[in-house]
């Protein structure tokens, strides 16, 4: 780990923002926003209510009550997404209705936005290293496929994380954060404008933490950013991000079984399994983008483009990853606001270019021990050896959108989009030698073939909104989305198809002044859907299942007591049931010195639980006093493609959250595991029968106090 301090440019702001003077603190807005509003479903606001799909909206009060160090800790508890940490630091796996299972780190098959920029690389890989977590205000997840407006590789949905635009800021705000294990977060921004009609945001943030509770499990993340905004004459604004981070993530290995029940009984794991001791990723990211929004009449015009450099050195296994990568990407969309044989109607309509380049070195590793015949026994360090291979990917994607959304009647609105999608993808390289799994060492090879491939499709959407009462809406909606392989999954299998995601879905909506409900059922058939096997050693291949189906339930409720002696304190409670299965699927798997294809036709998909369960209750009194204690469960679920064997999950892990507001001043302790569970958020099994753990956080507590000026 870099031996960095807390980032010069908050000391520079600690002095510049002395000047200031101190503001009022303002009441921060009810936890549970009943009239929130999505601006990511259909790329223009509407209550969430009238959205025909399944929205999920966290507000600025409910996240901070968090310490944000993580996007999970915004997004946990909401059905149908299942979202954990393998290391507790800023990487997050997560899945949306089984979207992104495949996902050996990152994201995948899911869409996500900062401020409706798009962050995810063209062929769908999203990494969250460089999102600033103390910045954001809102947090918004749309399930399902949402390709028609978003693009490919958003067929699992969308999530959009927004920030406060400086428009809206005053002032600054200072926090410190401080819990077990040496963790530590520092946070600084202050907003001003220097003219009436120029306004910027200067902030810097620094996270850190040894995790000691796990070998091999630090990280720490200094980061730096600029938000500027300007009202020009006409009324148009420009809003610009220019965002710098420096991030260090070690990646501890899997537990095997006798490591695991070690854990489980002392909460800690000392050990991790196999050869490969010094996974990590150490990144620098450049982050820069620019939002345009001018109005003409009936029309709106929104154009974006944005930047993203990214140079990261990540020790795997097997080998040492040195990456440069450049992605660039623009939009336009156009609104026009119109009437339609007589109805109110706003069309939709932009085009979408992103661009992906990328080169890698692949390092062997320098230092290691092996038996007298040659294999490696354990890695010990993560140095950088001889080089072995080089290899340049080239992703381009060029999308077209249109949607149309209409009122027939005060009752209806009626959406209705079709987009086209074209993805072209390049892998070119050269290779001396290559560590082989069976023989467990490193062995000449010859230069890759090189890999080109173009992916095209269509994503229609057709979507309404019944409201059948003023406080109950239906809806359903039928989508398509394709889902392009990751430019490494194409390079390790160029035979990889275009995934194609439908979905049907019926929903219901209900909204009072004291409760609100969500619930959905859903039926999305999948093709060519891509698997990941788990070989011996945790080798992994992908491969396509030809016809996956998936099946759910989700519900989520709220209710506030309406009786004034009961002010503040509210109630909610999710839960999601799923039913999938690989209706078409054979799975290669190595038997002696053969590989054999076994028919898994009929399987449930592994790692997803039938059962997600969370609740939650929360009060906030008018002196400043709050807490909130949530709990979530996990059902049992298979750990491998064959299911031959269940995890049992874990029941009613909780965590509380207490604090304290008085004035520009706030309080806060979160306490994570409040009754120090140990359990694994993932079991694996490979093709050969050996499973592995990846264990769950003992209880962690951090202390925070926030000051507003």
């Amino acid at each position: 780990m870099k031996p960095y301090s807390i980032p010069f440019l908050i000391a520079a702001l600690v002095a510049f923002c002395g000047l200031a003077k101190p503001l009022k603190a303002q009441d921060p807005p009810p936890a549970h926003e009943l009239e929130a509003v999505s601006i990511t479903a259909t790329r223009i606001e509407r209550k969430t209510a009238d959205v025909p799909a399944s929205v999920a909206v966290v507000g600025e009060a409910a996240i901070q009550e968090t310490p944000m160090s993580n996007i999970k800790e915004a997004v946990r508890g909401i059905p149908g997404v299942l979202i954990d940490s393998r290391n507790q630091g800023y990487d997050s796996r997560v899945l949306i209705r089984g979207a992104g299972l495949k996902a050996r780190y990152g994201v995948r098959d899911i869409m996500v936005l900062l401020d409706g920029v798009p962050i995810t690389d063209p062929d769908g890989l999203t990494r969250l290293d460089f999102i600033d977590t103390q910045l954001i205000q809102q947090v918004e997840v749309v399930k399902g496929p949402n390709s028609t407006l978003w693009g490919a590789n958003a067929a699992g949905g969308v999530i959009n994380m927004t920030t406060k635009s400086p428009f809206e800021r005053e002032g600054g705000v200072a926090k410190v954060g401080i819990g077990n294990y040496a963790t530590r977060n520092y946070h600084l921004s202050y907003s001003d404008n220097i003219a009436e009609t120029v306004y910027y945001t200067l902030s810097g943030s620094r996270r850190e933490s040894e995790n000691a509770w796990r070998r091999w499990n630090e990280f720490e993340t200094n980061q730096a950013s600029l938000q500027g905004a300007m009202m020009l004459d006409d009324g148009s604004t420009l809003e610009t991000y220019f965002g710098f981070t420096d991030a260090d993530l070690q990646l501890p290995g899997k537990l095997n079984e006798r490591q695991f029940i070690e854990y489980e009984k002392t909460g800690q794991a000392s050990e991790t399994d196999g050869p490969w001791q010094y996974s990590g990723r150490y990144s620098d990211i450049f982050f820069v983008n620019a939002k345009y929004t001018k109005e003409m009449g009936p029309w709106e015009i929104k154009p974006l483009f944005y930047l993203n450099k990214w140079t990261h050195e990540h020790p795997i296994t097997g080998r040492i990853n040195d990456a440069d990568t450049n992605t660039f990407g623009a939009d336009l969309q156009v609104n026009r606001n119109h009437r339609l044989a007589g109805m109110k109607g706003i069309l939709t309509f932009g085009a979408t270019g992103r661009w992906d380049d990328q080169e890698t070195d692949y390092y062997r590793y320098a230092d290691y021990a092996t038996t007298p015949g040659g294999r490696i026994t354990e890695v010990l360090s993560d140095r950088k050896g001889e080089l072995i291979e080089t290899q340049d990917r080239r992703v381009d994607l060029y999308g077209f959108y249109v949607q149309e959304s209409i009122r027939p009647a005060d009752r209806w609105i009626v959406d209705v989009g079709l987009r086209y999608d074209l993805i072209k993808m390049d892998v070119t390289g050269t290779r001396t030698e290559e560590y082989s799994y069976g023989r467990g060492q490193y062995i000449p090879a010859e230069d890759p073939d090189d890999v080109r491939k173009n992916f095209n499709g269509l994503s229609p959407r057709l979507g309404a909104t019944f409201k059948l009462t003023d406080w109950l809406n239906v809806y359903g909606n039928f989508s398509q989305g394709i889902q392009t392989p990751t430019e490494g999954e194409i390079g390790e299998n160029p035979d990889l198809k275009l995934v194609t995601v439908q979905n049907y879905e019926l929903g219901l909506k209900a909204r009072t002044r004291s409760w609100a409900i969500d619930s959905a059922v859903y039926y999305s058939p999948v093709e060519d859907e891509v698997v990941q096997v788990i070989g011996p050693g945790g080798d992994s291949q992908y491969v396509n299942s030809g016809k996956t189906l998936k099946r759910g339930f989700e519900f989520s409720g709220v209710w506030s007591p309406p009786w004034q002696a009961l002010k503040g304190l509210e109630f909610g409670a999710g839960y999601s049931y799923t039913n999938y299965t690989f209706e078409d699927f054979t799975e290669p798997v190595r038997v002696g010195f053969e590989v054999v294809n076994i028919d898994r036709s009929g399987n449930t998909l592994p790692f997803i639980p039938a059962h997600q369960y969370s609740v939650y209750g929360r009060y906030r009194h008018a002196s400043g006093i709050k807490f909130k204690l949530e709990a979530f469960s996990w059902g049992s679920y298979y750990v491998d493609n064959a299911n031959t064997e269940k995890y049992e999950g874990y029941d009613f892990v909780t965590n509380a959250m207490v604090g304290y507001e008085k004035g520009p001043y706030q309080v806060t302790l979160n306490v994570d595991n409040l009754f120090d569970k140990y359990y694994a958020v993932e079991v694996e099994k490979d093709t050969q029968g050996v499973k592995r753990y990846t264990p769950a956080a003992p209880r962690t507590f951090i202390v925070r106090l926030a000051y507003r000026f």
